[in-house]
């Protein structure tokens, strides 16, 4: 199996990757911390896209970081454990997961699109799964305060659902359950349109988005119930 160091840097999931060493120690302590309660939840894709976001991060002792469109997300607390200076917003915010937890956590109820957060004052910027649930009319204008709020030389740590065709009518089955879709995903050219090329960011090295649709719809159907994947990217602010 490919180490870390040789895999693209911005690409889509890979159900390998979770048997990796580093990603196991992460997506392992993230359900021991969630299975005390609850309240929080890891959704399947996330198991991947939070390990992948820790590694591309390349987090410094000690950052400011923003889990942006947080959620009830147990990934603020995690990064409150290993050490960071944790804020974590959403325009619903979660029951204090920091006091079940005895961690550090900012908790602020805010729109992507507004943030309460003077300028540059994160080092980090994580949004994940996030930016798919925003009308396209608001992507760039949650983008540009993600990076009002960074620091110069910030990174974005930016994941989302990815498919074939951002028009497709998309469908969850699983066993006991069908419903279709109601936000939105990315396909290329979308991605490349609204995330890549989002002004005022550059993209922190190699990109590949190509993706064997033949092959990766099935195995995603059978990992979450929905064939897409999800596929991530680091954005510099510049």
């Amino acid at each position: 199996m490919a180490s870390m160091r040789k895999l693209c840097p911005n690409r889509p999931l890979n159900l390998q990757e979770l048997d990796l060493p580093a990603y196991r120690r992460v997506i392992e302590r993230l359900d021991e911390l969630a299975g005390t309660e609850t309240v929080s939840y890891l959704h399947p894709s996330k198991r991947w896209e939070y390990p992948w976001a820790l590694e591309r991060a390349s987090l410094g002792k000690g950052s400011k970081v923003l889990d942006a469109g947080c959620g009830g997300s147990i990934f603020p607390i995690y990064l409150a454990e290993i050490g960071h200076r944790v804020t974590a917003c959403d325009i619903s915010p979660p029951p204090r997961l920091d006091r079940l937890h005895g961690a550090s956590v900012g908790y602020a109820c805010a729109d992507l699109t507004a943030l309460p957060f003077e300028d540059r004052v994160f080092d980090t910027v994580f949004c994940i799964s996030v930016i798919e649930h925003l009308s396209e009319e608001r992507m760039p204008a949650a983008l540009q305060e993600l990076r009002r709020v960074l620091r110069d030389g910030g990174g974005l740590l930016l994941t989302t659902d990815y498919y074939e065709d951002a028009r497709a009518e998309v469908w969850y089955e699983s066993s006991d359950r069908r419903f279709r879709v109601d936000w939105s995903f990315f396909d290329e050219p979308k991605l490349r349109r609204v995330v890549i090329e989002a002004p005022g960011f550059r993209i922190e090295g190699d990109l590949t988005i190509e993706v064997d649709w033949s092959t990766v719809s099935p195995q995603m159907r059978r990992f979450h119930g929905y064939p897409y994947t999800s596929v991530g990217v680091k954005l510099i602010r510049s």
